[in-house]
């Protein structure tokens, strides 16, 4: 690996040498941009995590010891895997797996933006196959993928970089080959299909210049774990044409994939008690916006949910009228941070039943409802909870009983927040609808 990067290339860089040191450094970049990709799916968050990897690196190299090219780059990808889980080390191990699962409509989003024959070829259901199997399985098992196929290190070098011995990371990559195979399965694809699943997601998460075409060919001896584990034939060969290779795949891959079974539990079957709530007359909508907060100054998209693949129009805090979030067919995009607080003419009120409906595309775990008096008092309702495998990526409906909570104040209003950035088919969670039961007037 590494051909561009040689031994007096690193060592001059390490005497001061400036040219040298940009190369070593633009090198780098070119590699733990994908790396940190792959294992976190954020544009954002790899491009912060890559310039401090870089920054290390840069700080650190004139004192570090380099044997070899191997050990450099063994440095330089434990470096950046450092940071990964230092970012999300708060969270605990069981966050970080589940805020590093792939999004298949950033990945869509992404193949849709440039002229990648592989994007162009594959059909959709391939690529949710691919990316739902490797959603699927362990970080860990991921990033010992990404290190043996992608990055073509050895177990040796993987070791370093993870903790153990070379026999630990033999037999956990002989886990994550397994692993992977078993989810491809579980998606669609007959058996025998993981160089093709590995090629594919190698190509739509190619990072070094999303814009060109893919150039990642996934080596049939880079799967072998010295385990007796029998090896399948390579695909393609070195790429000649891109194009010719790109079709190649598709093609093949086509072929392998088995007819997607339907989901066996729909959104309407799973909600089917309450989409009645929203025609009650129990419930009501908001009747004005009292704030919003657009913490980057960007404004809020508007998203008609007839194409929600074409947003409406951006509007700024001022431009936002309630009339828009009434709409059946409008949603207000909330990226991270990002939230607005919906006013009732009445104060909110428990009865019989959810007390507080919420109409959302996205994941229920990129959002975050709280009560407010109108006035600046808040009040934080616990958490909604996703219910089955595969609705996370479909609309929700979130409903709150207000039933044993301890409120400090006279509910007015509910506060819709947003929490990340990366999720949903605009970065971010599509806020449809609020209705709420609230106090009325005795006859």
């Amino acid at each position: 690996m590494a051909k561009e990067l040689n031994i007096q290339v690193i060592r001059q860089a390490q005497a001061g040498n400036a040219q040298s040191l940009s190369a070593v450094a633009e090198e780098v970049r070119s590699k733990v941009i994908t790396y940190i990709y792959r294992l976190t799916f954020d544009d954002h968050l790899t491009q912060d995590l890559t310039q401090e990897t870089v920054l290390e690196m840069i700080k650190i190299l004139p004192q570090f010891k380099v044997q070899n090219v191997n050990s450099f780059w063994s440095w330089i990808f434990c470096t950046a895997l450092g940071k990964v889980q230092h970012h999300y080390r708060p969270q605990g191990a069981r966050r970080l797996a589940r805020k590093t699962t792939s999004n298949e409509f950033v990945l869509a989003s992404q193949a849709s933006d440039d002229n990648n024959p592989v994007n162009v070829l594959i059909r959709e259901e391939i690529r949710k196959a691919v990316l739902g199997a490797m959603q699927a399985i362990k970080f860990k098992y991921r990033n010992i993928l990404i290190l043996r196929c992608f990055d073509n290190l050895s177990y040796g070098q993987i070791a370093g970089i993870m903790g153990g011995s070379e026999l630990k990371a033999r037999l956990l990559f002989f886990r994550a080959k397994h692993s992977l195979k078993s989810q491809l399965e579980r998606h669609g694809f007959k058996r025998d299909s993981l160089l093709a699943g590995l090629t594919i997601f190698a190509n739509l998460t190619l990072q070094n210049g999303k814009k060109a075409a893919a150039k990642e060919v996934i080596s049939a001896s880079s799967l072998e774990t010295g385990l007796g584990v029998s090896l399948m034939s390579l695909i393609t060969a070195k790429t000649v044409a891109v194009g010719i290779c790109m079709l190649c795949i598709a093609v093949f891959t086509a072929s392998m994939i088995k007819p997607k079974a339907k989901p066996k539990t729909l959104v309407e079957q799973l909600y089917a008690n309450l989409y009645p709530l929203f025609e009650s007359e129990e419930f009501v909508n908001p009747s004005r916006i009292i704030a919003a907060n657009d913490p980057d100054g960007n404004g809020f998209l508007i998203i008609d949910q007839g194409r929600p693949q074409r947003p409406v129009r951006q509007l700024h805090t001022e431009q936002l009228n309630i009339d828009l979030v009434n709409q059946p067919r409008m949603g207000v995009l909330l990226s991270k941070d990002h939230w607005i607080e919906l006013g009732f003419d009445k104060p909110i009120r428990d009865g019989s039943g959810p007390d507080i409906l919420l109409r959302e595309w996205g994941c229920r775990g990129t959002i975050h409802v709280l009560l407010t008096d109108g006035n600046g008092q808040v009040f934080e309702l616990p958490q909604p909870q996703c219910w089955g495998m595969g609705i996370c990526r479909n609309e929700h409906i979130i409903y709150f009983d207000l039933n044993g909570l301890n409120l400090p104040f006279e509910p007015r209003a509910v506060r819709v927040l947003g929490l990340f950035d990366r999720f949903g088919r605009h970065h971010g969670v599509e806020f449809l609808l609020v209705r709420a039961r609230v106090q009325r007037t005795e006859p």
